[in-house]
């Protein structure tokens, strides 16, 4: 797929996403013990980490500091799920995307389509380095905590880690989960954004088709002879129609595969974003501080772009109803004019994507996390 090509690159390298020009029958089978060798992990290390909170953490430090790995943990496992388990769908997205009426037709959709891709990957490429930041200083402060004889995460496993060799395979194994995780989240971060942004593409696409009709009526109207539209041109307001709809059922689709993966983002983002200024608050001096720093940035970024990203959406489609209004009318039947009433109509309800019932994607959403968050570090800092 050339569409959201340094994605699935990520995805494939994480261990989730087969090419899919792999067609061989041993690929396959060995890419799928690549998967399980990938996946595994991320779940035992989430195990472990749930089951040192549970039996073994007795201060909020402790506590603090742990919860912050294992929710993103519990994060990262839900999007590797959806994404081995939904790879019909989400291949299904990206087809439509590439189909009619969702496809560039002349330059100036293509130019459209070109600008969208463009920023898509910029973006991703921007937090891809955000997150390797983050994890190349996490992985700093593990390679210290070995040298130390410390276990870079703290964790409960049914074996002694006083043992060297079980120590050294133990922290191994969390610092090449960890990275794995990490491309997985940043795939899985920037392939949701792209697929929202994706919809504003199509919505600028379908104005610019729309502004087409308002074009062809000025030039009539300069001659003095309004122009009546040809069966054919009836048509293509039809198709119009038929692509305001495709574009609502493509958003609905993508709400539908990620909406696991909002829901735990969303609700994992706020814990974290509690606890991660709670913990700086009261170890800022501490060198251990500055993983958490970046962390808590990289999470703020995480937040911000899928509500950027839905915010746009919001304001797009409700733009719609402005353009279909400047459209020429004078020249079309009654029955295309109805057409071009319930396009304005359907308008009114913009297209949202949706945290499960949690949040809506929006920057006013943001605002209340941001808000939600201070609050919730009041509490804990007078507790």
């Amino acid at each position: 797929m050339q569409m959201f090509s340094l994605n699935f690159l990520m995805y494939s390298l994480s261990g989730v996403w087969r090419p899919i020009s792999w067609s061989s029958n041993c690929a396959k089978l060995l890419y799928s013990a690549f998967t399980v060798f990938a996946v595994v992990p991320l779940y035992f290390f989430l195990l472990t980490q749930f089951m040192d909170i549970i039996l073994v953490v007795d201060n909020i430090d402790d506590f603090t500091n742990n919860s912050l790995v294992l929710v993103g943990m519990i994060s990262v496992c839900c999007k590797a799920t959806v994404i081995v388990l939904r790879r019909k769908e989400i291949i299904g997205l990206v087809e439509m995307l590439l189909t009619e009426p969702c496809k560039p037709r002349d330059e100036d959709e293509l130019a459209i389509q070109a600008r969208f891709d463009k920023f898509i990957r910029s973006c991703s490429i921007i937090y891809m380095l955000m997150a390797m930041s983050s994890i190349a200083s996490d992985m700093l402060r593990s390679v210290l905590s070995i040298t130390q004889d410390q276990i870079p995460h703290r964790v409960w496993v049914p074996y002694d880690l006083n043992k060297r060799s079980l120590f050294l395979i133990t922290s191994i194994h969390q610092i090449v989960t960890l990275f794995f995780a990490t491309f997985m989240n940043v795939g899985t971060e920037t392939l949701v954004f792209g697929f929202i942004l994706q919809t504003c593409a199509q919505l600028d696409i379908l104005t610019s088709r729309l502004n087409k009709i308002v074009d062809r009526g000025a030039v009539g109207y300069r001659m003095n002879r309004p122009l009546a539209l040809s069966k054919n041109q009836q048509t293509v307001i039809s198709e119009h129609i038929h692509h305001h709809l495709i574009i609502y059922k493509y958003a609905k689709m993508v709400n539908r595969v990620f909406n696991q993966v909002l829901f735990v983002q969303f609700f994992g983002s706020i814990l974290v974003l509690c606890t991660s200024v709670y913990y700086m608050s009261a170890h800022i001096t501490e060198l251990g501080a500055l993983g958490i720093v970046v962390y808590t940035i990289c999470m703020f970024a995480q937040i911000f772009i899928y509500c950027w990203a839905g915010n746009e959406v919001i304001l797009k489609s409700t733009n719609l109803a402005e353009v279909v209004y400047h459209v020429d009318w004078s020249p079309l039947p009654v029955s295309k004019r109805k057409d071009l009433l319930m396009i304005m109509m359907r308008s009114t309800v913009p297209i949202k994507f949706t945290s499960s019932f949690l949040i809506t994607l929006s920057l006013q959403s943001y605002s209340n996390i941001l808000k939600m968050s201070y609050s919730a570090f009041n509490v804990l800092q007078q507790s």
